[in-house]
């Protein structure tokens, strides 16, 4: 979908040269500028996207359905912003390099966005009815909904983009463009199927905090928690943190999207002026919408890391191991000295963190129930 907004062109407005030159002129400029914001977000998001699938996989947090599809979406969200990234440097002439790098990223775009709605009600499903939870939110479910949606998202795009696209292209431009016919079509259609229905459906989300709001009251005395085993316990903290990471993510997805969103279905009319200042602000505009549909792929991350604690845990435990490895290979590899080791400390900081990590997320009554269970 950000491959197609911005395409709008305007020089059928611009009769008068002096406009047009200006237009071309700012064009370039605004293009060049955007190209390094564009990069800079593919890179730092392709950074983000795979620390995240290093830290939800790790133990603490894996073997759950919704690492299941945080993971796939961290891929996904990888593979959008790879095509954005090729989108930018892709050669000129290049008829199939284009057709394919629209197709591409219009499949792994519609994948990232619907299994977020996925996630969602499997979240909702999770937290609202515990006993469906343990028949239809499971690891495998998890996987095979993820297979169907990728196997929908392929059979839907493979069938109608030789339609709506002539894969032929243009004989002067070379790229691959829409047919005329499907113009307005596509352009009213697309961004309801990838944005509008899942903004829709994420709006369960105020159900789901409702409902672990809820069950945080009706568990809340130390009674009932006392009495808990301490495998529930884990796993109940386990759901509620993976909840509030999905919830928090949801409402950057809301953030990003919509306003593109409402950009992308507005350029349905071009403007009917020649005003100099507005003509620019609608090209800086328009650049502005597949900035923030970018972010919404590369600021997963980020909104992981200020929700969740065990996240934020496994991260720095991460970023500390790198640096002890690091550290290691400078002095062996760079500085040649064959004889150096790390500190004992040193060797036992990530294996210390992640004791205290655990100990920081242990609830102080499962320390109580693991006592009694000894003395008795």
């Amino acid at each position: 979908m950000a491959t197609s907004i911005g395409n709008a062109s305007l020089e059928p407005l611009l009769t008068d040269n002096y406009i047009q030159l200006e237009m071309q002129k700012f064009a370039v400029k605004l293009k060049f500028i955007f190209v390094f914001a564009q990069a800079f977000i593919c890179l730092f998001g392709l950074f983000g996207n795979v620390l995240a699938l290093i830290v939800i996989n790790k133990k603490s947090l894996r073997n759950t359905s919704s690492s299941v599809f945080i993971t796939y979406m961290a891929i996904f969200d990888s593979a959008v912003l790879v095509l954005h990234a090729a989108n930018l440097v892709r050669p000129r002439r290049k008829l199939f390099i284009h057709c394919s790098l629209i197709y591409l990223t219009d499949v792994f775009t519609f994948c990232a966005n619907w299994v977020l709605v996925i996630i969602t009600l499997e979240r909702c499903i999770a937290v609202a009815s515990p006993l469906l939870a343990k028949r239809f939110c499971s690891v495998n479910s998890a996987r095979y909904s993820v297979y169907i949606l990728v196997t929908v998202a392929i059979v839907f795009f493979s069938t109608t983009f030789p339609i709506v696209y002539n894969i032929h292209g243009d004989p002067i431009k070379k790229k691959c463009i829409i047919r005329k016919q499907f113009q307005l079509a596509l352009r009213i259609f697309q961004p309801i199927v990838m944005l509008g229905i899942p903004d829709i459906l994420l709006l369960s989300n105020f159900f789901t905090v409702y409902s672990l709001i809820r069950r945080r009251l009706q568990h809340s005395s130390n009674d009932e928690r006392l009495q808990m085993r301490v495998s529930d316990v884990n796993s109940n903290r386990k759901q509620q943190q993976l909840t509030i990471m999905l919830v928090t993510v949801n409402l950057a997805f809301y953030l990003f999207t919509t306003p593109a969103m409402i950009i992308y279905i507005l350029e349905i009319t071009p403007p009917n002026h020649r005003i100099l200042y507005k003509l620019k602000r609608a090209q800086i505009i328009s650049s502005m919408s597949v900035i923030l549909l970018q972010l919404s792929n590369a600021t997963n991350f980020i909104f992981y890391c200020l929700s969740g604690q065990r996240f934020r845990q496994g991260t720095i435990e991460i970023f500390n191991n790198g640096l002890i490895k690091l550290k290691f290979f400078y002095h062996r590899y760079i500085l040649c000295d064959k004889q150096y080791k790390l500190p004992i400390d040193q060797q036992r900081a990530s294996l210390a963190y992640s004791t205290t990590a655990a100990r920081a997320s242990f609830p102080t009554a499962n320390l109580h129930t693991v006592k009694r269970k000894c003395t008795m």
